[in-house]
């Protein structure tokens, strides 16, 4: 996704920005029609060289649009050929969704997947707009959808305890529950004395190739020596146990949050002990349940 700095004023109509990538991005709107190109530099003074030579075709092309289009499967392919930036985790997700979709010529019923992959889509044809690549496939409209709002019932949560198969992977479940910890701060969580203390132990995950440490309370969490499992095997073993319960691994963090809440742990409290960087953020999580479920505790 291209970055929203925008640069100095440029001496004729346009404007430049960066690209996630560090390459300017030279972008022109006319008659309410915008188009973004890339100069391929990165350095401001020889982009600016480059936009200047690049606006007047790009000002006939909105102001007299011609545009010549392609298959939408070429434009795919033109798009894995082109250095984004992404991990390879990314790509491979985009290439699934991709395929399958040129197979199949239809989105999925399922909203949340549907989202995903109108997302995709649009992800596409929007980096062919900017590339000066059309395409004669329409954009698909994205649904808003709501946040999931559940968490699990007293009855539910004694089946977790009590009814799961004794394994490392129920003990990664139960720590999650008891913790507040994400699934993949668990996943990745390697024990060894630098990380693991009386009262609370440190997670050590990676997001968009930074680095992140956060420490977790334990409370009575079956933590022992960690878990040395996959997240496949995680999920293969969550959606066998719960027995067609409408439960979702995710639903564990947010039982955390509610039952905390409802013990009488400050908004702040939680934020700190769910790893949120703002109150703001747990305030939202916590939304749904503060009139309906949450009963505030006495004084």
């Amino acid at each position: 996704m291209a970055s929203k700095r925008a640069s100095n004023k440029l001496p004729f109509p346009g404007s430049l920005f960066k690209d996630r990538n560090g390459i300017y991005i030279y972008s022109l709107c006319v008659n309410y029609q915008r188009k973004q190109l890339s100069t391929q530099v990165r350095d401001y003074k020889l982009a600016v060289k480059v936009a200047r030579k690049i606006y007047p075709n790009l000002f006939a092309e909105l102001k007299y649009p011609t545009n010549p289009t392609i298959p939408f499967d070429q434009l795919v392919k033109k798009f894995f050929k082109y250095d984004h930036g992404y991990s390879e985790r990314t790509i491979n997700l985009y290439n699934q969704i991709l395929k399958d979709y040129i197979y199949k010529g239809v989105l999925p019923d399922h909203p949340t997947t549907r989202s995903i992959w109108a997302r995709t889509i649009n992800r596409v044809i929007n980096w062919g707009e900017r590339q000066d690549i059309y395409t004669n496939h329409k954009k698909h409209p994205v649904d808003v959808l709501e946040p999931r709002a559940r968490i699990l019932t007293d009855e539910e949560i004694i089946i977790v305890k009590e009814q799961f198969v004794d394994c490392r992977l129920k003990d990664l479940c139960l720590t999650s529950l008891i913790t507040g910890a994400r699934q993949m701060e668990l996943l990745h969580y390697i024990p060894d004395p630098s990380n693991d203390f009386d009262d609370y132990f440190i997670v050590v995950t990676k997001s968009k190739m930074v680095e992140k440490r956060r420490s977790i309370l334990k409370f009575d969490a079956p933590i022992k020596n960690g878990w040395d499992v996959s997240r496949h095997q995680l999920n293969n073993y969550w959606m066998k146990s719960k027995r067609g319960l409408d439960i979702q691994f995710r639903d564990l963090r947010r039982t955390f949050a509610v039952k905390k809440y409802q013990a009488g742990y400050s908004l702040l409290d939680i934020s700190k002990m769910m790893g949120h960087e703002s109150v703001v953020t747990t305030e939202k999580y916590l939304k749904p349940f503060l009139v309906t479920m949450i009963t505030a505790p006495s004084e």
